[in-house]
């Protein structure tokens, strides 16, 4: 940085650093206010509210929900959209189910989640790719939450059943 006369010169490089370093104090305010809202709000994320009724479809055209052991790493679950409410306003970053969260991809961490509407009622369904590798279970017939939130806050819960199967 230079001062000549009532002008300052800044080189690219401290701009640069100038900028990072309001990305960082960003990035503190906002890890702050979701602390804030855990201790206000008990729960954290989910809050002390009880969860809105959602209903979902483990494996969605699989009406077994059979997993087997030897398949992949990924299995699908799907939120019905409704009148009562719309997927848009579920945030995917927020998706757990049975504590296990949405896959990520990519350098931007883009959840793989996708609309469609899976039972031909005209309302959009939010289908994600679920981690299985977070399921630590053994053969059987097994209940399975989903959690998630909304955008505005709003705790949403739904429940379905799958089998796992050996291979």
């Amino acid at each position: 940085m230079a001062i000549t006369g009532n002008i300052v010169v800044v080189n690219i490089e401290t701009r640069n650093n100038i900028v990072r370093c309001r990305q960082m104090v960003v990035r503190i305010a906002v890890t702050i206010l979701w602390l804030w809202a855990g201790i206000c709000y008990g729960d954290g994320l989910y809050g002390d509210r009880e969860p809105s009724s959602i209903s979902i479809d483990i494996k969605p055209g699989d009406p077994e929900n059979i997993i087997r052991t030897s398949s992949g790493r990924v299995i699908s679950a799907a939120i019905f959209g409704s009148s009562d409410l719309d997927i848009i306003s579920i945030n995917p970053r927020t998706i757990r189910l049975n504590g296990v969260d949405v896959m990520l991809v990519g350098k931007s961490d883009k959840s793989l989640c996708r609309s469609e509407d899976i039972n031909d009622d005209n309302f959009a369904d939010l289908v994600c790719d679920v981690r299985t590798t977070g399921f630590r279970v053994g053969e059987g017939e097994y209940k399975v939450i989903l959690r998630a939130a909304t955008y505005n806050g709003e705790s949403l819960k739904g429940e379905d059943r799958i089998r796992i199967v050996a291979n």
